[in-house]
């Protein structure tokens, strides 16, 4: 850093020879500052405005926005409670088996009705009171439509012709059979 001030006699001449400005010009600089700084103030008041405005502007969106997305939120709520509250529809599931899934299940009849049951579940059934084979002599026929349901916490299959009316909703549920799967 010693080369950036050094003092030598060819920097001592060039300050010496370096040109003056007139002493107009420096009078002209020297009024426009002090000009400049008598309107400064108005300058502060012009930019004080401006951030103000912009601070409210921002404020005013930000609640807008802000009210804009509790709304948003409270409709979604409204919409997710009435469903919870009123389904749109009762679900049932069903299933249609493939012939590898038809051959571990066993028909079986429990009090008037026909079940499909996986072949390990056959001996809980059967102390449940289930009798092997289908209800009124039938073949339990593998491509019939069925539906599952829940009978002591065990999901079985049910020949969807036992579960089409009221009525028969009703035997099932007397029975402990309850249309849908087991919740876990």
């Amino acid at each position: 850093m010693r080369f950036l001030k050094r003092e030598d006699d060819l920097e001592r001449e060039l300050r010496a020879r370096r040109p003056e400005p007139r002493r107009e010009l420096v009078n002209e600089i020297a009024r426009m500052i002090s000009t400049e700084r008598r309107h400064g103030a108005s300058r502060g008041a012009r930019l004080g405005v401006a951030v103000a405005l912009t601070a409210g502007m921002l404020a005013a969106l930000g609640a807008f926005g802000g009210l804009s997305y509790a709304a948003n939120g409270v409709s979604h709520a409204v919409a997710s409670a009435v469903h919870v509250v009123a389904p749109v529809a009762k679900v049932v599931p069903s299933t249609s088996e493939s012939s590898a899934q038809a051959q571990y299940k066993v028909a079986m009849c429990l009090h008037g009705h026909t079940i499909d049951v996986d072949s390990h579940a056959q001996n809980g059934m059967a102390q449940a009171g289930a009798t092997p084979g289908a209800c009124k002599g039938g073949a339990f026929k593998p491509n019939e439509k069925l539906v599952v349901a829940c009978f002591k916490g065990t999901n079985v299959d049910v020949a969807k012709t036992s579960a089409d009316t009221k009525a028969e909703i009703a035997k099932l549920k007397k029975l402990g059979i309850t249309l849908g799967f087991c919740k876990a």
